[in-house]
């Protein structure tokens, strides 16, 4: 008997595209392939790439180089925001490059040879085969038309598209029954979410938080200006909604802002901030940064680390600015040296460390909820690094009182 052809996935980039590889590889299962790690040779490789950066595609071509001397007999796929946005660029490294873009990735199975009927049956279930063993990821909408001028996703996931309510709620109902702990929900545009005529995002949470089980639900990036009041008092109200909030910021300054195409003011994010805060107790705010914008002298750059100092955010997360060729930021001009950019990041990195620390002090002596991993750490609900130890089962709630922090800055008993 022929042994199934075994099959390797490895994705860049945002939790979207980590879902969508999930999908593909729940599609591969059902089809009769072996799923290996990247780690051990196999029939074929699958890449869902990234674009959001130019290091995003430097790291593609380096894990595809890798794979065209390491693996001379192996198909080779790249799918995603790369292969979107530049496929013959990746087509000119090798004859052996099999390039998808996004909106040919529902038929990367069937190029495999994956049965219809079986890529039919993976659409129905919803994500089966999940690398995470503890939380798992929906998307729930696809597509940005923002337009931000740095920007190029607009251009490799340019329409907006939902998924049926009645889909995320079936497919929610059967990770929590198989005994995941936690649901992330994913988007492009998380808070643009709408499957009419009564589904809006709002609407869609208070079903997801009404199924039965022991379970929460946590938000992957939102816009400030997406994410509605009744959201916020749904988080304030219902454990199983986490109380964290990813917002991008991208600058704390109103110049910048412009210049980036964003569209709105750096006192209209405090003040949305500060809303949130008041609503939600002990609520935990984390935030996109891009350093070295174009136009970003030392004062522009002290307004956004000042906003983050001042409204108390519990983590940062730092993008050090590189020109995307075809984004209308291109041809801004005073860009910034790179020498600065890599101070102004190394600064923004510091400044994570401490939000992380001092938001994880407000909960030493306080009883918290950890979501156990395999190494014997977890998140709380509001995304603070703990570490419980291995006497709990893998992806079991464990509610512990923590008394110090590690060196790291992880809730330790």
């Amino acid at each position: 008997m022929k042994s199934p052809k075994s099959i390797a996935f490895h994705t860049f980039g945002c939790k979207v595209n980590q879902y969508e590889t999930e999908e593909l590889r729940t599609q591969m299962r059902l089809g009769g392939f072996e799923i290996v790690s990247m780690d051990v040779p196999a029939d074929i490789y699958v890449i869902n790439s990234c674009s959001v950066t130019a290091d995003a595609d430097s790291s593609c071509r380096q894990l595809m180089r890798k794979l065209l001397r390491e693996q001379p007999k192996s198909r080779l796929v790249v799918t995603g925001c790369y292969a979107e946005r530049a496929p013959d660029e990746l087509r000119e490294m090798s004859s052996r490059i099999e390039v998808f873009g996004n909106h040919e990735k529902p038929m990367i199975a069937t190029a495999l040879g994956v049965p219809t009927a079986c890529v039919e049956a993976a659409a129905k279930s919803g994500v089966t085969a999940l690398a995470d063993r503890t939380r798992a990821y929906i998307k729930i909408q696809d597509g940005c038309d923002a337009h931000c001028t740095y920007c190029i996703i607009p251009s490799v996931r340019p329409d907006l598209v939902c998924r049926a309510a009645d889909l995320i709620l079936e497919e929610t109902r059967a990770l929590v029954a198989r005994g995941f702990k936690e649901i992330v929900l994913t988007g492009v545009r998380l808070g643009r979410y709408h499957d009419e005529p009564q589904w809006d995002f709002a609407a869609l949470l208070e079903a997801l938080v009404a199924i039965p089980g022991d379970f929460r639900i946590r938000l992957s990036s939102i816009e400030m200006t997406e994410l509605p009041d009744s959201v916020i008092a749904l988080a304030a109200s219902n454990p199983k909604l986490c109380p964290f909030f990813h917002i991008p910021l991208q600058s704390g300054n109103d110049e910048i802002l412009k210049r980036m195409g964003r569209w709105y003011s750096a006192e209209q994010y405090r003040e949305r901030i500060r809303t949130i805060k008041q609503r939600v107790p002990e609520v935990a705010l984390s935030a996109d940064v891009i350093v070295g914008f174009a136009g970003e002298g030392e004062p522009e750059f002290l307004d956004t680390v000042n906003l983050l100092q001042d409204e108390g955010f519990s983590r940062v997360h730092a993008f050090r600015y590189s020109i995307r060729p075809g984004t209308s930021a291109e041809r801004l001009s005073a860009h910034v040296d790179p020498r600065i950019k890599s101070e102004r990041t190394r600064r923004m990195v510091a400044l994570d460390r401490v939000c992380r620390r001092k938001f994880a002090e407000r909960f030493l002596n306080k009883s918290v909820t950890v979501l156990q991993e395999s190494n014997g750490k977890g998140y709380t609900e509001r995304y603070v690094r703990a570490d419980v130890g291995f006497t709990h089962p893998e992806g079991s709630f464990v509610t512990f009182v923590p008394s110090q922090l590690s060196p790291e800055g992880h809730l330790v008993a």
